[in-house]
């Protein structure tokens, strides 16, 4: 008993800083740093259930912090003041006063007191740190790589800082923080790069799956890019900048292939993932797979499509260009205009062949590695015919895959199909493992497969690819074998829907949180859209209550907007459920307790009453 009430009290410790200052953005900033971010970690080493790994990258959320820090109250001002300059090492009295050691491109920050200090074994007696001279040389490594050999720009620094510390606190493997938002017409800014000191916790080998010293080569490969990045143009859409720096990481150091274990997270879901959301459940790193689809199809011995897109988001501006909800730089019109006048393809062409290929798994490149490309996930599959029309409503840059088995009751399968206008569809043929496609008939409305009842059930099928290629949510797709067809209706463009913002996800916008905290933007709005998006959105029962929702929230939306007291209100309510989202391990653990104190008191209880029945 003693130790339940001990975690209700971490509990509560937790969750009143959030509740007190629920008014602005300083709950979310306090629950991401500092006392309760590490709270939640020690509750869940408290109930044992500890077996997170960690935060590929932080590069955003510092970045957001900057941009926020003037809206924050003064108090988490000063709470928070540290994360928005270079560290100061323990046992340092400012960044400045750390020992450093310098190499050609870069200087690596250290200490050799306290729980910042790396292993300071000199085996060589030179005065510095074996660990310290191995991270100055996998960065030049880096270097080497993505500026000599790949030709990206450096950053506009003379020299690079990379500062080590313990990021066991913040469970993250690093992050590059810039130096502020320009204040001129110029976009490039200077950054610098804080990373773990040993990535020897469990948490960041993956519990023994990769070593300490590839964990140190690809987050040096990952976050010198997004440096790079910030040179390019501060205002980089970040769901394309983490792409990108996860897929560097398999340029620079294919041998140690942690960026796959990333896939599952959007391949498995692409159906209700946008290509182009923001920060959405580690999906965004696995959206790296699109550079290397990109690359294996454009790429010659001159050029680099995916750089190529970066010096081309290096000449643009916000002021003039189409932005993303935060106010960057939305990366759709980007990628499309490179495709268009350096490859004379298009992004609409490019997304329908990569979602091609994802299930065809035509890869021509690291094909030693293609085993760790997860499968395509079949949205339905259908094997009793014929099959009446099944209507399909797709997130903006989405795609899905219908599967057709082999029967010997239907001799040629025809595929009905209307669609509209933002949608794409192809019909696949796979045969003894070799995919092939089939043409439309006259008119385009139809795919005829003809043989089809003589293909193998067991080996062969028919696939249907629909894919949404644009940046409006909505489209739609039916589709059926006996000719049958529902109504398609062209989506509308609305505020909130995910339109035009680069970072929405699917659906339309969370319209009580949206309410409550003011802003479609704010990060615990975003959060919860992203939970829907990627645990609501993809089932039955989920899109059922997402509907339900859709159809009694706007009207009662509308009446917490106009009053203070209820927007307050409303965000405490809110706080258990953004709490679950934000650390499930740590819900589940308080929800399995509570439930098994409430059992084992009620079996006390009749226990007690059945000792006085006996009595009486």
């Amino acid at each position: 008993m003693a130790k339940f009430t001990s975690l209700r009290a971490l509990f509560v410790t937790l969750l009143f800083p959030a509740i007190a200052s629920a008014a602005s953005l300083d709950d979310y900033y306090l629950s991401k740093f500092g006392p309760q971010a590490q709270l939640a970690k020690a509750l869940e080493s408290v109930v044992g259930l500890q077996s997170h790994t960690a935060e590929r990258c932080r590069t955003d959320l510092y970045r957001s912090l900057k941009r926020d820090f003037a809206a924050l109250q003064p108090a988490t001002k000063k709470a928070l003041a540290s994360y928005i300059t270079p560290p100061t090492l323990s046992g340092q009295t400012s960044p400045s006063s750390a020992p450093t050691f310098s190499s050609t491109h870069f200087t690596i920050h250290y200490t050799t007191t306290g729980v910042d200090a790396p292993s300071l074994t000199d085996a060589n007696a030179n005065g510095v740190p074996d660990h310290v001279e191995r991270v100055a040389a996998v960065f030049e490594e880096v270097y080497s790589t993505e500026i000599g050999t790949m030709g990206y720009r450096p950053p506009p620094v003379s020299k690079y800082d990379v500062y080590l510390l313990d990021l066991t606190s913040q469970g993250a493997y690093g992050f590059t923080s810039d130096f502020g938002a320009p204040t001129t017409s110029n976009v490039s800014v200077g950054s610098y790069i804080e990373i773990d000191k040993a990535f020897s916790d469990p948490m960041f080998t993956v519990h023994g799956l990769y070593t300490a010293d590839q964990m140190l080569q690809i987050t040096a490969a990952h976050e010198f890019h997004h440096a790079i990045q910030f040179g390019y143009n501060y205002y980089f859409d970040i769901w394309y900048g983490e792409a990108t720096s996860t897929w560097m990481e398999d340029q620079v150091y294919d041998s140690v292939n942690q960026c796959y274990i990333y896939l599952p997270d959007y391949v498995s879901v692409a159906a209700t993932i946008s290509l182009n959301a923001g920060l959405n459940g580690g999906s965004e790193y696995g959206r790296w797979l699109l550079n290397r689809y990109l690359a294996e199809q454009h790429d010659t011995q001159t050029t680099s499509v995916v750089r190529l897109i970066w010096e081309k988001l290096g000449t643009l501006s916000p002021t003039n260009s189409p932005k993303t909800a935060a106010g960057d730089l939305q990366m759709p019109p980007v990628i499309d205009s490179v495709l268009v006048n350096s490859y004379g393809s298009s992004l609409t062409a490019d997304f329908v062949g990569f979602a091609k290929k994802i299930y065809a798994r035509s890869w021509s490149t690291h094909l030693a590695d293609l085993n760790k490309i997860p499968s395509a996930s079949i949205a339905a599959s259908y094997s009793a015919y014929p099959v009446p029309a099944n209507l399909v409503t797709m997130p903006h840059y989405t795609f899905a895959f219908y599967r057709f088995v082999p029967t010997v009751g239907v001799a040629d399968l025809t595929i009905s199909v209307t669609k509209t206008t933002g949608a794409q569809v192809s019909v696949l043929k796979k045969v003894s493992g070799v995919v092939s496609e089939i043409a439309a008939n006259v008119g385009g409305a139809t795919y005829t497969v003809t043989g089809f009842g003589s293909l193998n059930p067991a080996t062969d099928e028919v696939v249907l690819v629909v894919v949404n290629t644009t940046n409006v949510d909505n489209h739609q797709v039916s589709f059926s074998t006996d000719g049958s067809a529902s109504a398609v209706t062209e989506p509308t463009v609305s505020t909130g829907s995910g339109t035009g913002t680069g970072g929405g996800g699917g659906g339309g916008g969370c319209f009580i949180a949206t309410a409550a905290y003011g802003s479609y933007l704010h990060p615990k709005v975003a959060e919860l859209r992203a939970f829907r998006d990627r645990y609501l959105l993809t089932n039955a029962p989920g899109r059922l209550f997402v509907a339900a929702y859709y159809r009694i929230s706007p009207p009662i939306a509308d009446v917490i907007a106009r009053h203070e007291w209820m927007k307050s209100g409303v965000r405490c309510l809110l706080l258990p459920l953004i709490f679950a989202v934000e650390h499930p391990v740590v819900a589940l653990a308080l929800l399995l307790l509570v439930v098994g104190v409430s059992v084992r008191w009620g079996v006390l209880l009749l226990k007690g009453r059945g000792r006085q029945a006996v009595a009486l």
